[in-house]
């Protein structure tokens, strides 16, 4: 009989290559454009000198499952990869931290994807070059229908069947969604279906204000509605789905649930920050963690999610300090909380 995990992640699985330069500046962008307000800029036509350079793993399906299994979670992952010696090295890197890999999906035909992750400096904005790869060709229709799961967390999503793809794993079990650029493109029209069957749905604040511009409700608001997290969550509960996680870097996280909202600060790594990677996966991994582990008690996932983000950021890579869940209640016990109701 097929064992039940429980938690199955959904998305990309990347090989990282991460390198550090001081030759570099950031300027406005001269055009004024409302995306693109600042470049990384390098002199044209020279040889630009790396002071650092790292291999690391990335992917939000991958480092969520890594999170997962090292937070004491019977963890499965569905993603795709190559069959060339990159997508065996993320293979075995997720055996190593005690992931299920049967699923994954090996292709002959494609090659694993990778991200070139530029930073002028440890604790820096990073620039990334993504080639997709593989995972533009994950199709789940064959495995998901042998997979028992409590729980599926789905990240960003690549390629024309991420639709389908969704349509596979909705309803199987509960839905934690972090959505990508793609899905969040389509809009409210083509999401609707899947934000009314989701769980937690989990943003950050770009995410959130863009998602929501979508729908012609929103796209007349002025800056000031857009500024009030409590309106992006509401607005987006009204959706659909049960539970609303909006993130904002260093300003902290809020999450909607019950009717109740719910605020705390970054668990501020002063000083320490190095690498911003993976950032996001920890933070919504650990909270549907906590969910599952705390009975649902909202201010202990956040806590759990909190420091386990703030610890990815003192290591290169997106998964190299991921805690256990004995180092996380640690780290929980010993921090003075300000979490609180708006």
């Amino acid at each position: 009989m097929q064992k039940k995990f429980d938690i199955t992640t959904i998305g990309g699985g990347t090989i990282d290559i991460m390198f550090y330069v001081e030759d570099g500046q950031v300027l406005p962008n001269p055009k004024k454009e409302a995306v693109r307000k600042n470049l990384v800029c390098f002199e044209y036509g020279a040889k630009i000198g790396i002071e650092e350079s790292y291999f690391t793993f990335g992917g939000g399906a991958n480092n969520a499952a890594v999170s997962l299994a090292r937070l004491g979670q019977r963890t499965n992952t569905l993603l795709a990869v190559g069959s060339d010696d990159n997508g065996k090295a993320v293979i075995n890197n997720l055996k190593k931290n005690k992931v299920q890999t049967k699923f994954i999906q090996k292709l002959k035909k494609a090659k694993t994807g990778f991200s070139f992750i530029l930073t002028l400096g440890h604790g820096e904005e990073r620039t990334i070059f993504l080639y997709r790869g593989a995972n533009d060709h994950l199709n789940i229709k064959t495995q998901i229908k042998k997979i028992k799961s409590d729980w599926f967390y789905v990240s960003s999503l690549g390629g024309k069947d991420w639709v389908k793809i969704l349509s596979g794993v909705a309803g199987r079990g509960k839905l934690a969604w972090n959505p990508g650029g793609q899905q969040i493109k389509a809009g409210r029209g083509v999401l609707a279906i899947f934000l009314e069957k989701t769980e937690v749905l989990i943003l950050n604040k770009e995410e959130a204000i863009e998602l929501l511009m979508s729908d012609n409700e929103y796209k007349s608001k002025n800056n000031s509605f857009f500024d009030q997290p409590k309106n992006l969550l509401s607005a987006l509960k009204s959706w659909g789905p049960k539970i609303v996680v909006i993130t904002d870097g260093g300003n902290g996280a809020y999450v909607y649930a019950d009717g109740k909202y719910y605020y705390s600060p970054a668990a501020s790594e002063a000083g320490k920050v190095v690498d911003r990677t993976g950032v996001g996966d920890a933070f919504g991994s650990a909270f549907v963690a906590g969910l599952k582990i705390y009975d649902y008690d909202i201010e202990k996932s956040l806590k759990l999610a909190l420091v386990n983000s703030a610890s990815v950021t003192t290591e290169i890579g997106a998964q190299n300090k991921l805690l256990t869940l004995k180092e996380a209640e640690t780290e929980m016990a010993k921090r003075v909380w300000d979490i609180k109701l708006i």
